[in-house]
């Protein structure tokens, strides 16, 4: 568990989406349920806007392809994620695998850490996806409206946004 956090940490810090001082978790792009969302739904062309819970930009997500990039407000490259059949590929800004994300025939898709353990899962019904921890307990919840997608934490608390302007939806 402790690589994953320091891959998660190194990539939080990278993108300079730390507030100081604030309750709500930020929204990092390429390591939260919100860009995961984004980058399995495979948003053809267009600029994908990540916002936090107080509507502040905290980085793009551009998909291109099979690939999508993420950038902090500032335009730096955080990581990207790679789309191959069922199964898409997180990295970080170096390169280096942090994610992976395997769907299942019955709308079921299982994230894994670098070294392959399992870290959560999400279950999709309809225009709503559940992020579950390795223990099965909801940590979050991704709701798709049109092209706006917004993320909530297990109490209902919105933590982030995101719109998609230009592209198919």
């Amino acid at each position: 568990m402790k690589p994953f956090a320091i891959a998660l940490l190194s990539i939080a810090v990278t993108t300079g989406c730390l507030f100081a001082g604030e309750i709500k978790r930020p929204v990092v792009p390429g390591t939260d349920d919100l860009s995961r969302y984004i980058a399995t739904r495979k948003t053809p062309s267009g600029q994908t806007t990540i916002r936090d819970a107080s509507g502040r930009t905290v980085g793009t997500a551009n998909t291109v392809g099979a690939r999508t990039t993420f950038r902090d407000p500032s335009g730096r490259t955080t990581g990207s994620a790679s789309v191959d059949g069922n199964r898409t590929v997180f990295r970080d800004a170096s390169g280096r695998t942090v994610w992976t994300a395997t769907t299942s025939s019955c709308a079921t898709t299982t994230y894994r850490d670098a070294a392959g353990r399992t870290q959560r899962t999400a279950s999709q019904a309809q225009e709503r996806t559940t992020f579950r921890d390795a223990s099965g307990r909801t940590t979050g919840i991704v709701q798709r409206t049109a092209s706006r997608v917004t993320l909530r934490d297990a109490s209902g608390r919105t933590l982030g946004t995101s719109s998609t302007t230009g592209g198919k939806h």
